[in-house]
């Protein structure tokens, strides 16, 4: 971990996104992103958990499917 990394609940995750905290955790549920640090409400999320999601997203919007950024990623 980077020692200026910045931390996120699920909840401020996925409003920096703009994703329902359950599209979040269907992304864990699959493995286009990594589980968080921690669990319950002591999950913590981090810039790489950003980064992927503003990837998948620039990626779904380009017009491939979920199962397609996958094998990207």
């Amino acid at each position: 971990m980077k020692e200026n990394e910045s931390f996120f609940t699920l909840e401020e995750l996925s409003g920096l996104v703009d994703l329902p905290k359950r599209t979040v955790r269907y992304y864990i549920q699959v493995g286009l992103l990594d589980r968080p640090d921690g669990a319950g409400r002591g999950a913590r999320y981090t810039t790489r958990h950003l980064d992927r999601l503003l990837e998948i997203r620039k990626w779904q919007q380009a017009g491939l499917s979920l199962e397609r950024i996958g094998e990207l990623l």
